[in-house]
């Protein structure tokens, strides 16, 4: 199953986002206003946590995909948060606050899920099977089945887990005329997961009330298999792929049936979370450690023209359309070799984060990311016209609110933020540990060398400190 997304050119049938629940209003949408109450006034305005504004400070292209320009198509004014607010309501905290007044730090670790505690696994899975259950009271989902005909959409409650898959359902599918998406394929895709990320951790706090939950990340290099693939973590597969009954992810549905690549709900009918690790004879192993030194080694984030045939690109090695040295003979590398590996739902792009191991596959893409930012102060995000408009800096992020743009992210270290990998630094230890690191470090000696990693007298090999 080869990772591909969506390429459809005249109309789309059906595709999803979230709305705050009092935007989606008949008078909300007549009005093109998105600026709901927070304790009785309009941003929390009172309260000097944000105001009511107009988005856009000139008039925009009209658009034939009106998911473009977001949210212009929808509204013309929305909540713009002061200080440490966020939020649609600027009701929230920015990530990396917490308090009634959004003053005090808040800072999470996030580790390795084969190194979580005991109470702590029990609690993340808990965490996702009550996202998955509950309704949220505060988004709803936008459905249409033809994103060029205005105001051909409805609205409809969701779970809050469900919030999340339909985020990535939105800007993971192609625009009108394009192969082009608003989180793939170009500069954006690193921050958009980011974001993401940031978005389900924060609702699932809100829904649980335990401000410490976090998205572990699930290294993907420690073993040459699906080391969670298993009833203890996300489920062992059956041989028709479903997930084992032992583990309550067989219990989870997919509201999407697959069909020419577009994924199309149905009323009626579902399908289980599928995945049948290493069973694609086309993408039967997992990135290397190789394969992760050299991705990590780009000197530049992004190069023209800044899409997935972009060459000595980080952000083209990291996502995985650049091949890496190391694995020539694969289709693809890094981030979607490791989708199209689990092979199953989380290789079919708009509906990848039904399956949950999808996000602790991202939480690891994201530290990669920040190693990568941190070696690299002196990069920036791509200010070319080259970019695909919708993932331009000063674009907004869809489907967001607050309005940030691509590039508002891009200073924004994970501390600040409100959250840290162990250690961003790396570790090295003697090459002899195991065969495996022994290969990787011989393969990528040159290369160590050359970076002023290795000792002259010794063979060393490079890990994450975790």
């Amino acid at each position: 199953m080869i990772l591909i997304l969506v390429t459809v050119f005249f109309f789309y049938p059906y595709v999803e986002a979230q709305f705050p629940q009092a935007c989606t209003t008949q008078e909300a949408l007549d009005d093109r206003i998105c600026c709901p109450l927070w304790n009785g006034s309009p941003c929390g305005s009172r309260f000097n946590r944000g105001t009511c504004a107009p988005h856009s400070p000139q008039p925009l292209p009209k658009s034939k995909d009106y998911r473009e320009h977001w949210p212009s198509v929808f509204y013309d004014t929305v909540c713009t948060c002061y200080g440490n607010y966020d939020g649609f309501d600027c009701g929230q905290c920015s990530p990396g606050w917490t308090g009634p007044t959004c003053t005090q730090r808040h800072h999470v670790l996030r580790k390795e899920i084969t190194d979580m505690t005991e109470s702590e696994r029990v609690n993340f899975f808990e965490s996702l099977q009550k996202a998955k259950t509950t309704t949220s009271s505060r988004y709803k989902i936008l459905i249409s089945n033809d994103t060029t005909v205005k105001d051909n959409y409805e609205f409809h409650h969701a779970t809050v887990y469900d919030l999340y898959v339909w985020l990535h359902y939105y800007a993971a599918k192609s625009f009108y005329g394009t192969h082009n998406n608003a989180a793939h394929m170009g500069p954006a895709f690193p921050f958009w997961h980011r974001v993401f990320l940031l978005f389900i951790e924060r609702e699932i706090r809100d829904l649980t009330g335990n401000q410490d939950f976090y998205i572990p990340y699930w290294d993907w290099t420690r073993n040459p298999y699906c080391n969670i693939c298993i009833n203890r973590y996300f489920g062992a597969s059956n041989q028709d792929g479903t997930i084992n009954r032992v583990s309550h992810f067989s219990r989870w549905r997919v509201r999407y049936l697959k069909g020419n690549i577009i994924c199309t709900p149905t009323t009626d009918e579902s399908v289980h979370v599928l995945r049948q690790p290493g069973t694609d004879p086309l993408f039967n192993t997992l990135p290397t450690i190789q394969d992760v030194i050299e991705t990590l080694e780009m000197g530049t984030y992004d190069t023209s023209p800044y899409d997935r045939t972009a060459t000595n690109s980080f952000r083209n090695k990291l996502e995985g359309f650049e091949i890496t040295h190391a694995s020539p003979q694969l289709r693809s590398s890094m981030h979607n070799l490791v989708h199209n590996y689990l092979n199953g739902t989380v290789s079919d792009v708009p509906i990848a984060a039904n399956d949950p191991i999808f996000m602790v596959h991202h939480s690891f893409i994201d530290k990669l990311l920040e190693v990568w930012l941190r070696s690299h102060t002196n990069a920036s995000y791509p200010e070319s016209n080259e970019v695909f408009p919708p993932q331009r800096a000063h674009s907004n992020m869809a489907p967001f609110f607050p309005l940030r743009t691509n590039a508002y992210y891009w200073d924004r270290t994970t501390e600040l933020l409100g959250y840290s990998y162990l250690n961003h630094k790396f570790h090295f230890s003697n090459a002899t540990d195991s065969l495996r690191l022994l290969e990787a470090a011989v393969t990528a000696a040159i290369s160590f060398c050359c970076l002023n990693l290795c000792a002259a007298d010794e063979c060393v090999i490079i890990k994450f400190l975790d």
